[in-house]
């Protein structure tokens, strides 16, 4: 799947402030002078300004424009995911580290919690993910879940931290990620959450299950990762709906 628009232009953006096409103190094009550059609409560069803005690589004030404040992002990651290509890129940017694997039968609790078959043998991997260019404490903890017969990708996952597990079963069963549902919700780190991500017990986190399914529907794995609330922000956009002509 092909990246947002505006997810292309911020990605040229932040590689022109890390090169040095923009310094830290300049200023950069304005809003319509980007819109030529890239030949995209003024909402999709306020978008991609917005993406830069919340990882503190630049700042705007009325009548001065947009400058540039720092050459990399700050602390933690700030991620606009539209597409599986953009949760895939995420991957990418950090280290899987597992931690441990278990085989297990789905009870009915967390079949629920999961959206799983209640007594299906299933397996989850655990991980935390880490910031491959920083040594800084760890961006997340992640469980993911698939059914037994996809058991050949754990050893895929040792073999390629920097891949998504559900594309690995993509890659290696032939099949294709259409759907991704996503749910969020606020949660205070546990005691033994906090301690592997080097965090303190009960501070507020962000907690992501993403349930991978192919276009019949079937799905193929579920995900749930838990990001300290300083590491991690998630971007979304909403667009109004065009009303009739």
């Amino acid at each position: 799947m092909n990246e947002t628009r505006y997810t292309v232009v911020a990605k040229d953006l932040m590689a022109g402030i890390a090169s040095g096409r923009y310094p830290v103190g300049s200023l950069l094009p304005t809003e319509f002078e980007l819109c030529d550059l890239y030949e995209v609409s003024r909402h999709t560069v306020r978008a991609a300004i917005n993406q830069l803005l919340s990882q503190g690589l630049v700042s705007r004030r009325k009548r001065v424009g947009t400058r540039v404040e720092a050459s990399s992002p700050r602390s933690g990651y700030s991620q606009s995911l539209a597409t599986v290509a953009d949760l895939a890129h995420l991957a990418e940017t950090q280290q899987r580290e597992i931690q441990h694997v278990r085989h297990f039968v789905a009870d009915l609790s967390e079949a629920a919690r999961l959206g799983l078959v209640p007594e299906e043998h299933y397996f989850c991997v655990s991980s935390i993910r880490v910031d491959r260019q920083h040594n800084a404490a760890p961006l997340c903890w992640t469980d993911v879940y698939a059914q037994r017969d996809y058991a050949a990708v754990i050893d895929l996952a040792h073999e390629h931290p920097d891949q998504l597990i559900a594309g690995l079963i993509e890659q290696h069963y032939g099949r294709t990620i259409a759907v991704v549902d996503q749910q969020v919700r606020a949660v205070l780190l546990t005691a033994e959450m906090a301690r592997e991500l080097k965090a303190e017990a009960g501070a507020p986190g962000l907690k992501i299950i993403r349930h991978f399914r192919e276009e019949n529907g079937d799905l193929m794995a579920v995900s749930e990762t838990v990001h300290p609330d300083d590491r991690f922000t998630l971007v979304t956009q909403m667009r109004r709906d065009k009303a009739p002509a």
